[in-house]
């Protein structure tokens, strides 16, 4: 859980979208921003909300994270929780007198009566979902919130899902708990067109999710290469830059994505993006420093030297000062 003077901002926007989406159930309510880069929202029967920040990295604007709030508070609003707690219950109850009875008259002890009991209850939560898609765009919608982002989102998850699937990547949280389909998108898509009209979202992310992502755009991307999925790392930023994040950000973690991933003609291209970096109107420091160093490996002294002089008068106090002065030193 985060919550910091520099994280404020970040969960400050999103209880603001809980509380202005669940409404009368606001006060109802206890929201938790969780540091992890994967996708995932979940609710508990108590009113405990969880919001990843994989989330928030993923979205093209606010009625984004507001389609996934508006699904979770349905399932709250609709005691989608309690009811699937109630049938697993019931159903582990009468599987293991199945299972009892089975062990006694086989002599195996098999967990049939329970395993199908499970089984069910995921069933049941399928229904529950189509439920909770629908009540979530109408959440959205009262809370004049778009609600053509209750099946865009899916979309946009599905689109990443299925690339990452096709390079050998493992699903995110989001999908594991919430499988999204195509089929299903698109029926949300026919009924909220049906009754909201044409969609009206554009382009550009609203200012809001803006100035979220710019101010905690370090921790947000950081967190997401440390996944080594740079296949999603890449996408999350080539639609960053489609949606107006500040392009000296989003071309350092370019360089990132490249310089950590090391394939063949990838330093090239991470020494292109740190300049395109530094060109911009507010570059972190690092682009700087790790264009140093690729400019050593290029045996380009002059550009290494005025990189890392450049990375010190940006970031005086350092903590690895001392080697860059070094290196600075044997660059003379």
């Amino acid at each position: 859980c985060i919550r910091d003077r520099r994280t404020g901002d970040l969960v400050d926007y999103v209880n603001l979208i809980v509380c202005r989406v669940a409404g009368p159930y606001c006060g109802d309510l206890r929201v938790y921003v969780i540091r992890n880069p994967n996708v995932n929202a979940s609710m508990a029967p108590n009113g405990m909300m969880h919001v990843w920040t994989g989330l928030i990295v993923r979205a093209s604007s606010t009625d984004d994270i507001a389609a996934v709030v508006g699904h979770e508070i349905a399932h709250y609003t609709r005691l989608h929780s309690l009811e699937q707690l109630r049938t697993l219950r019931n159903g582990m109850s009468i599987g293991a007198f199945f299972d009892i009875a089975l062990e006694l008259a086989t002599g195996l002890p098999v967990p049939v009566g329970q395993m199908t009991a499970i089984l069910n209850a995921s069933a049941f939560s399928r229904q529950q979902e189509n439920e909770a898609d629908l009540l979530g765009a109408k959440l959205m919608a009262e809370a004049d919130y778009d609600p053509h982002a209750s099946y865009v989102v899916w979309q946009k998850i599905l689109a990443e899902e299925e690339a990452a699937v096709a390079k050998g990547y493992q699903p995110a949280g989001f999908i594991s708990t919430h499988p999204p389909s195509a089929k299903r998108a698109a029926r949300l898509e026919q009924i909220v067109n049906d009754n909201y009209g044409p969609s009206s979202i554009g382009r550009f992310a609203d200012q809001a999710l803006l100035d979220v992502l710019n101010n905690n755009y370090a921790m947000l991307m950081e967190d997401q290469l440390d996944t080594n999925r740079y296949g999603r790392t890449l996408e999350i930023l080539s639609r960053h830059a489609k949606i107006g994040v500040d392009m000296s950000l989003v071309n350092f973690f370019y360089g990132e994505t490249y310089r950590q991933r090391g394939a063949d003609g990838d330093q090239a291209l991470a020494i292109a993006a740190y300049y395109e970096s530094i060109a911009g109107s507010n570059p972190p420091a690092e682009a700087y420093k790790n264009l140093g160093y690729l400019l050593l490996k290029e045996t380009d002294r002059a550009g290494a030297k005025a990189a890392f002089s450049q990375y010190l008068d940006l970031s005086p106090n350092a903590s690895d000062r001392a080697m860059i002065e070094y290196y600075l030193e044997d660059l003379r």
